[in-house]
């Protein structure tokens, strides 16, 4: 089925299926397209910014953006949680925002218990990684009790664990949960994340 995207190209950034993203909304292009998704109920994609402005075949995630904040402005802060996978096809106009057509992609979520320790692994990561960024313990368990469902644990392992946008690219266009979760394993590896000049680094 096609289903009609409104584009927001971000440097280095994608959305995945399930995850929740904030972002601050100035540009008036952008507020204008928040309004118009929210009034026709067109999905916004995140896409890494291309130089070239073309976006045809790209794999993303979209998602209905709901308004946190609205300031005298014009400015809003809002957030997006990813809903629907997709595949760019036909540009459709970019006045004042990209608009393209686009068709519906499904992924194999199904796993078997030989990937337990894996999913594991992933858990522990996480549940460190929440230490250092999520001060308050309310947030933190209900973060942790997220991580129950294996399809959200993957893709925030993505978000918040992988650098390197090759690698984020690799694991948005795999089609199976599985096959995510090779990627993964073989991009995270043993190393250490800096968490800044005063803070500890983050080993796994």
């Amino acid at each position: 089925m096609d289903k009609k995207l409104f584009l927001f190209p971000l440097p280095n950034s994608f959305l995945f299926k399930k995850v929740t993203l904030p972002f601050h909304i100035f540009e008036p292009r952008y507020r204008q397209m928040v309004r118009d998704a929210l009034a026709m109920q067109v999905p916004i994609a995140i896409v890494p910014y291309n130089p070239s402005n073309l976006y045809r075949g790209q794999v993303c995630v979209a998602g209905l953006p709901h308004i946190l904040s609205s300031y005298p402005d014009g400015r809003m802060d809002i957030y997006i949680t990813g809903t629907i996978k997709c595949r760019t096809l036909e540009f459709e106009s970019e006045d004042p925002y990209l608009v393209y057509s686009s068709k519906i992609l499904e992924e194999d979520l199904t796993l078997d218990d030989s990937f337990s320790l894996e999913l594991e692994s992933f858990r522990t990561l996480l549940e460190d990684w929440a230490l250092h960024f999520l001060p308050d313990p309310v947030q933190r368990e209900t973060f942790s009790k997220t991580l129950d469902d294996a399809e959200l644990l993957v893709n925030y392992c993505t978000v918040f664990l992988v650098d390197e946008i090759s690698s984020k690219k690799a694991v948005m266009g795999a089609s199976t949960l599985q096959e995510k979760i090779r990627i993964l394993m073989h991009v995270i590896g043993p190393k250490e994340i800096s968490l800044g000049p005063f803070m500890p680094k983050l080993k796994f």
